[in-house]
């Protein structure tokens, strides 16, 4: 039986593995990251699609 962390409602031991979660700045550079990844992959599919209907006139 799985006993880590403890008991099902504790969260004790938790901050050890997010203890940049009361970083402000830790939170917006992910944040910057994750729009700049989701940007990019708009950006990508918009050139495929133009690409490929070019190809396919």
């Amino acid at each position: 039986m799985n006993t880590w962390p403890g008991p099902e409602n504790s969260w004790e031991g938790v901050d050890a593995y997010f203890g940049w979660a009361d970083s402000p700045g830790m939170l917006v550079l992910i944040t910057l990251v994750a729009c700049c990844i989701c940007l990019g992959v708009i950006i990508a599919a918009a050139r495929h699609e133009a690409e490929t209907a070019e190809n396919n006139k």
